[in-house]
């Protein structure tokens, strides 16, 4: 799938947040919406590291959660907004699953070239024997 910057997604989703004044504050965001401290996100932008799937994955479970309340105030406005988060949990949903595959399929690789380099050191300690 398309990469998408989970930061930059999740800079999306506290703007979103920060404007219809479910969060104050980026710290507030953190810790509610992805059971992290400040420090945390600190580290990330300092080491230029994304958030982790945990983190990823608290935050689209509560897009769901309150989606689901919001459709049931049944107002335009209240069903509307309720399907930005549908739309944002998607959106991270997606990310998780393309971090997991790219763990998983790194690792595949690695235990692939480890593998060749075997064979191919093996190859040439054959070949010096023989010469010898």
């Amino acid at each position: 799938g398309a990469i998408i910057n989970n930061q930059t997604a999740l800079n999306e989703i506290y703007n979103t947040l920060s404007n219809i004044g479910v969060v104050d504050t980026k710290r507030e965001f953190y810790i509610d919406w992805l059971n992290r401290s400040e420090g945390y996100v600190r580290y990330l932008k300092h080491n230029n590291k994304q958030p982790s799937t945990d983190a990823l994955a608290i935050c689209s479970s509560k897009l769901k959660h309150y989606s689901k309340l919001l459709q049931q105030k049944n107002t335009t406005k209240m069903i509307e907004l309720a399907s930005v988060f549908t739309t944002y949990s998607t959106k991270i949903d997606l990310m998780i699953c393309d971090n997991s595959t790219s763990k998983w399929m790194k690792q595949m690789n690695e235990r692939t070239e480890t593998t060749e380099t075997t064979e191919t050191t093996e190859t040439t300690e054959t070949t010096e024997t023989t010469v010898y």
